[in-house]
């Protein structure tokens, strides 16, 4: 009988957990997962523009047709290069476009754009102004005025020189009259002779007709013979000083030895030192610029320049100080328009 109890327990104690996990479910106590991680937000960089290397401008209106552009954009182009700068050419430039950039220099050819109101406005570019000649210079706005290149000036103050330190007035120019340059020169010597000394009547013989100055005519083509030839005409006559427009070297070697006193467009060679007048040299503006713009990349502005023809070389054993000084001031005055050369520069004729 006990027995038989004991078996009735144990159903019943079966029967109760079956039913206990039946009341919960599916009777498996469930586990939470490991939650993913959150994700995390990663910024992509900034892509930032490196900025432009600092810029030369040349301003010109008128592109390549605008006075001096070759000269000027050629030594711009070559400091830039060596500064690691670019250059641009714009026909022009506003504030803004200045003030948005890193721009240390700009030059400016005749435009009607006012450099003056642009460097006050932007201090920190330097400015060089071409041929602006009503401008003050300012600390960032430089100035250079050029006179053009007139081979009847440089022939005009050769003669005025020639007259003004040969006795009896005796010279001569040598020059090629078949170029508009060559008959310039030599059509404005005879000018510059006669502006000094009226008719130049020698008081001691020998008396060329017409009268001095006599002339020469060489080209590149002339040869040796050639030079001799005009050498011996001029020694007929007593010449003692020789203008020589455009000359070589050998010319210029060759009327030296020969005796004669020289004046030319030339630095003097070292042999004719002694022979050697002057020199009467027109402007070099692509020298001037390629001088002055490291000066003005260093901040040194407000320079103010003048280039037009200019003596050098002067020997003052035969150009005594006080003629150069008399010589300067008709200069002046040529270049002024003050004087005539008397000679139209664009056909090298004499005007009537």
């Amino acid at each position: 009988m006990q027995h038989v109890a004991f078996r009735y327990f144990l159903l019943l104690l079966v029967a109760t957990l079956f039913l206990a996990g039946c009341a919960s479910g599916t009777g498996i106590v469930p586990t939470l997962a490991t939650p993913f991680p959150s994700p995390t937000l990663t910024v992509e960089p900034t892509v930032t523009p490196s900025p432009l290397p600092p810029t030369i401008f040349l301003i010109a209106p008128q592109g390549e047709a605008s006075p001096w552009f070759a000269e000027v954009s050629s030594v711009l182009e070559e400091i830039a290069q060596q500064k690691g700068f670019l250059f641009e050419v714009k026909p022009s430039l506003t504030l803004e476009e200045i003030q948005s950039r890193s721009i240390p220099l700009i030059v400016m050819l005749p435009a009607e754009i006012d450099p003056e109101s642009l460097a006050e406005a932007a201090p920190q570019t330097q400015f060089l102004a071409i041929d602006y000649p009503s401008l003050t210079p300012q600390p960032n706005l430089s100035l250079i005025s050029a006179q053009p290149y007139r081979a009847d000036w440089e022939g005009f103050v050769a003669g005025f020189i020639a007259a003004a330190v040969t006795e009896d007035w005796r010279v001569a120019v040598v020059a090629d009259p078949t170029t508009t340059d060559g008959k310039a020169a030599q059509n404005a010597f005879r000018n510059g002779v006669r502006y000094l000394c009226g008719l130049c009547q020698p008081l001691y013989p020998p008396f060329p007709v017409p009268t001095y100055p006599l002339y020469g005519q060489l080209s590149p083509a002339s040869t040796v013979a050639d030079v001799e030839a005009i050498i011996a005409y001029f020694q007929t006559w007593s010449v003692k000083t020789v203008y020589l427009h455009k000359a070589v070297p050998e010319w210029l070697l060759a009327f030296g030895q020969a005796g004669f006193n020289l004046i030319s467009d030339q630095s003097p060679p070292v042999t004719l030192r002694e022979r050697w007048i002057v020199s009467i040299q027109s402007i070099d503006l692509a020298t001037e610029i390629r001088t002055l713009i490291p000066h003005l990349l260093e901040g040194k502005g407000g320079q103010n320049i003048s280039l037009s023809l200019t003596l050098a070389h002067a020997n003052e054993a035969l150009f005594s100080p006080g003629r150069q000084a008399f010589t300067e001031q008709m200069l002046s005055d040529l270049l002024r328009g003050y004087i005539d050369s008397g000679v139209d520069p664009t056909s090298g004729e004499l005007r009537e």
